[in-house]
């Protein structure tokens, strides 16, 4: 028979027990980082396909047509869509048209939702692609439908469709689903009829409404999109498509929520409709440029004002550490570092500008 002498020795005494919880504690905290890293690697390798996978639908689509997907066709006619009696008030489409992403939808294997969509030139046909088989606005609409490739894992967006409900006129309305990646828009593609914006990316307006203002020098009238003869800077030196990161608190607050007037329209969240189908501001939605750095968001310190509008939603950016994924032209993907050289990024937005990029640049 064990005495009680032996059996209290086989027990932990408390502060054993301590000692043991403190050491699973130390582990558990070396290892979740370490979870937390391997996670987000997978998670930047999954955007790194996507994104590649929209280069190689861009190269499928210029074996096919002998050119580049437009970036965002606009028509200029001024003319009122009206919507179904019980859908709400009639909006104005003065802008309208398609955009890159809905053109490369049969090259990522969404040949039915590509079929669905209708790409006649008149607002109703336009505003036909937001309502669902009843005719009625719904998230059962095509432009609702959420495209997986088209959306990182890292980034902070809605998981399904979001409503574009602004009713000021030349804005389109109905369910749009987000994404992720925005197409070159060169070094300045926001708000569409800012006197700066600019035509030398990859992607810009094209279309009847390409030129939607006199003073706007630096765009051509009833502009056609890219041929691969257009990139004389090189295929592997050309941004295609980059990322955009769905997360600016700064912007939400000041441009959105405290804004006078408001500056921005929506949150931060809501911009990036790949289904855009009218309204100026589908620069906003389709491109991204670099006229600022990689990953600017909005300083504490940012006003209620135009500029760092157009500043943000120029930017491209992700949520990965440290950089973003981009496709080049030729079909390739590259992680851009933070820290490249604003010369040389600009550089690589450009298709025609001539510069010479040296690999070390890109290290």
């Amino acid at each position: 028979m064990l005495s009680i002498h032996t059996r209290r020795q086989s027990a932990f005494t408390l502060v054993e027990l301590l000692v043991v919880i403190a050491i699973i504690g130390i582990l558990v905290g070396m290892l979740l980082p370490a979870v937390q890293q391997v996670r987000e690697s997978a998670r930047r390798a999954e955007c790194s396909n996507n994104i590649r996978q929209m280069g190689l639908a861009s190269q499928n689509y210029l074996s096919s047509f002998r050119k580049f997907p437009d970036g965002l066709y606009t028509n200029d006619e001024d003319t009122t869509a009206t919507l179904p009696p019980d859908s709400g008030a009639p909006y104005d489409l003065k802008y309208f048209g398609f955009t890159v992403h809905q053109r490369l939808l049969p090259f990522i294997e969404q040949d039915n939702l590509y079929d669905q969509w209708n790409f006649n030139l008149s607002a109703d046909d336009a505003k036909s692609n937001t309502l669902d088989e009843t005719g009625a606005m719904t998230d059962n609409a095509p432009s609702a439908t959420v495209v997986a490739m088209y959306q990182c894992p890292s980034d902070i967006i809605d998981d399904g469709p979001v409503l574009l409900d602004w009713d000021s006129r030349g804005y389109s309305q109905g369910w749009h689903a987000i994404t992720s990646y925005v197409a070159n828009g060169g070094t300045f593609s926001s708000y569409f009829r800012s006197s700066g914006m600019q035509d030398d990316g990859m992607f810009f307006m094209t279309g009847p409404g390409s030129k939607p203002g006199s003073w706007l020098v630096n765009l051509t009238e009833n502009a056609k999109p890219c041929k691969d003869r257009d990139v004389v800077d090189g295929m592997s030196n050309t941004f295609l498509f980059g990322e955009r990161y769905h997360f600016d608190p700064v912007f939400d607050d000041v441009l959105h929520e405290n804004s006078s007037t408001p500056k921005a329209r929506y949150p931060l969240k809501k911009y990036g409709a790949w289904g855009w189908i009218g309204g100026g501001n589908g620069t906003t939605h389709v491109f991204a440029s670099t006229r600022v750095p990689l990953n600017y968001t909005l300083p504490e310190d940012a006003t209620d004002d135009w500029e760092f509008l157009d500043f943000r939603l120029n930017a491209f950016g992700s949520g990965h550490p440290a950089g973003a994924n981009f496709c080049f032209t030729d079909g390739s993907t590259r992680f851009i570092s933070n820290f490249i050289d604003l010369v040389t990024y600009q550089n690589l937005s450009t298709r025609s500008g001539q510069e010479v990029i040296s690999a070390d640049a890109l290290r």
